[in-house]
C-alpha cells in the first residue's frame, strides 16, 4: 500500500486527468500529494490488520517454534522483497486525507501486488499450501471479487447512490457487475485461464501435503455459492418514459460453475498420487512441435492508447497474459515431448500507442532492421491489442507495411478454428508474417483472447522459427 501510494502521487504530481478519475478537486491535488508522500507503514499496518502493529502483536503473535523456524528459513527464496528507500515517508502526518477512491486505489493496488506475486511464484506456492498455512488460496481471492462485485451492485440499486448515476449508466453498469462471475475474478488473480494456469503449475497432492491440508480446515475461508452465481437482473429503476419496457428482463450469463466446493480445489489435486486422474495436453491437441532444440528470444509488444499513458489501474493485462500463456505453453511441450525441447533465452514486453510510426520502430529494432538494432534479433514477436475496425486500430496495417513475406493463412485459419469457441475471433483482421529471421504475429487484445490463439498457435510457429533458422 505504501509503494501504491508514492506512484500514485507521483501519477497525480505529473498527469492532472489522475485527480479527475479520483474526483480530487484539481485545488486539493497539492494536499493529496503532500499526505500520500506521508503515508507510511504505521498507517497502512493499522489498515491492514485493523488496529496499530504493537496492539495487535501483542494480542496475537506467538512465539515461533523450531519447525516454523525452520519452514521460514527453507522458503526465504519466496519471500517478497521492498525498497526501503520508497518506503520511507517524509513525515507523520497520517492518512486523514485519504478516503473515498484514493483510498480504495491504495487497497486495490495492494491486492494486485499479492495477485503479481503470486503468479511470480506459481510454480513453488500452490494453492492447496497456501490454504493449509493461511486458510486462503488464488481462488478464494478471485470469489472475494466477485462478492465485492455484487456489493456494488446492490449499492447501485439503492437509493442514496441511485440518483447520482443516468438510468442506463446504472444499469449497464449494474448488469456487468451481477454478471462478472468466478471465471473472470480467476482470469484477474491468475493473469490466465485457470485451466491453462493448472495445466502448466499445478502439482499433485501428496500424503503429507493432504494431512497437513486436513489439520488446518478450521482456518480455510467459507464461500456463499449463491452470491458467488450470476444473478438475472431486474433493474429497480426505469425512465417515466420507458415504463413500458421494465417488462423486458435483462439477459445475462447463467450461473458461472465454481471449482470443488473442498477449499476451492479442484477434485483432482485432492486426490493422492495413485488416484489422481491424468489430464489432456492441450498442446498434443493442437499440433507437434518440432524435434529437436529451439532457443527462443521473444518479443511481446502491447499497443494501446491507454495502455500507454497508464490510463488502466489495473497496468496492462494483455502483454502479461501472453507472457505466461507462452510460458506455459513450452513448460506443458517440453514435460509432454522427450524428442524435443523448448528453451526461452529472454522475454521482453514493451508497450506502445496505436501510431504506426511508433509500433514500426518497435518491430523493425526487434527483427534486427533498423540502425539502433543489436546482432541479435528476436525469434518471434507478439503483437497484442490493435486488431479490430476502430479508427486507431492500425496494428495489421502498420505489421503489414514492414513484412517481407506474409502469411495470410495462418490467421485465416486461426480465426476460423477458434470462432467455434467465440464468434468475435472472425473480425480479428491480425496479420502474420516475416521480416529478417523475425517471426511477427498480431493477436487480440483482450487478455483471454489473445491467450488462446497463443494456446492455439504456439507449436505451429515453433515449425516457422525452426524453418527460419535452417540454412
Amino acid at each position: 500500500m505504501v509503494l501504491e501510494a508514492r506512484q500514485l502521487s507521483k501519477q497525480l504530481l505529473e498527469d492532472s486527468s489522475v485527480a479527475v478519475s479520483l474526483t480530487i478537486p484539481l485545488d486539493q491535488c497539492e494536499h493529496v500529494i503532500n499526505f500520500l508522500n506521508s503515508f507510511g507503514y504505521n498507517e497502512a499496518a493499522k489498515i491492514v490488520y485493523g488496529l496499530a502493529y504493537p496492539v495487535w502483536k501483542k494480542r496475537h503473535q506467538q512465539k515461533a517454534t523450531e519447525e516454523k523456524l525452520r519452514l521460514y528459513k527453507e522458503s526465504a527464496h519466496l519471500h517478497a522483497t521492498h525498497d526501503a528507500e520508497l518506503m520511507k515517508s517524509e513525515s507523520a502526518s497520517g492518512c486523514g486525507a485519504l478516503t473515498g477512491r484514493v483510498l480504495v486505489r491504495l487497497q486495490a493496488g495492494a491486492f494486485l501486488s499479492v495477485c503479481q506475486h503470486l503468479r511470480a511464484r506459481s510454480d513453488a506456492v500452490q494453492n492447496m499450501e497456501l490454504m493449509t498455512t493461511s486458510g486462503f488460496c488464488r481462488n478464494c481471492l478471485a470469489k472475494w471479487l466477485v462478492v465485492e462485485a455484487r456489493r456494488i451492485a446492490d449499492e447501485l440499486n439503492s437509493d442514496s447512490i441511485a440518483s447520482s448515476y443516468l438510468f442506463h449508466e446504472r444499469s449497464n453498469l449494474t448488469t456487468s457487475l451481477n454478471s462478472f462471475g468466478y471465471e473472470l475474478g480467476a482470469q484477474c488473480v491468475y493473469g490466465c485461464n485457470v485451466s491453462r494456469w493448472k495445466a502448466g503449475h499445478q502439482k499433485k497432492a501428496t500424503d503429507e501435503q493432504m494431512e497437513r491440508y486436513n489439520g488446518s480446515k478450521h482456518l480455510h475461508a467459507k464461500h456463499d455459492k449463491e452470491l458467488l452465481a450470476t444473478r438475472k437482473i431486474e433493474p429497480r429503476y426505469a425512465p417515466e418514459a420507458n415504463k413500458s419496457t421494465q417488462a423486458c428482463k435483462v439477459k445475462v450469463a447463467q450461473r458461472n460453475s465454481l471449482l470443488s466446493d473442498v477449499c476451492c480445489q479442484d477434485d483432482d489435486t485432492m486426490m493422492p498420487d495413485n488416484l489422481t486422474k491424468s489430464q489432456p495436453s492441450t498442446t498434443v491437441q493442437n499440433g507437434r512441435p518440432p524435434k529437436g532444440h529451439l532457443s527462443l528470444k521473444i518479443g511481446i509488444l502491447t499497443v494501446s492508447d491507454r495502455a500507454a499513458v497508464n490510463a488502466y489501474e489495473s497496468g496492462d493485462l494483455s502483454g502479461p497474459a501472453v507472457e505466461n500463456s507462452v510460458v506455459s505453453q513450452v513448460k506443458q511441450m517440453n514435460d509432454s515431448f522427450k524428442d524435443q525441447s523448448v528453451s526461452i533465452v529472454s522475454t521482453d514486453r514493451s508497450i506502445v500507442a496505436d501510431e504506426v510510426d511508433d509500433l514500426q520502430k518497435v518491430l523493425l529494432r526487434w527483427s534486427g532492421k533498423s540502425k539502433d538494432s543489436n546482432n541479435n534479433p528476436y525469434d518471434l514477436i507478439l503483437t497484442t491489442g490493435g486488431t479490430g475496425f476502430a479508427s486507431r486500430d492500425i496494428t495489421p496495417e502498420a505489421t503489414t507495411a514492414i513484412l517481407e513475406r506474409e502469411c495470410q493463412g495462418l490467421m485465416a485459419w486461426t480465426s476460423a478454428e477458434l470462432s467455434t469457441k467465440q464468434p468475435l475471433a472472425t473480425l480479428s483482421r491480425a496479420a502474420a508474417g516475416t521480416c529478417g529471421n523475425t517471426l511477427i504475429v498480431n493477436l487480440p487484445g483482450n487478455p483471454t483472447g489473445a491467450a488462446d490463439v497463443v494456446e492455439f498457435l504456439f507449436p505451429l510457429l515453433l515449425h516457422a522459427i525452426k524453418d527460419l533458422h535452417s540454412e
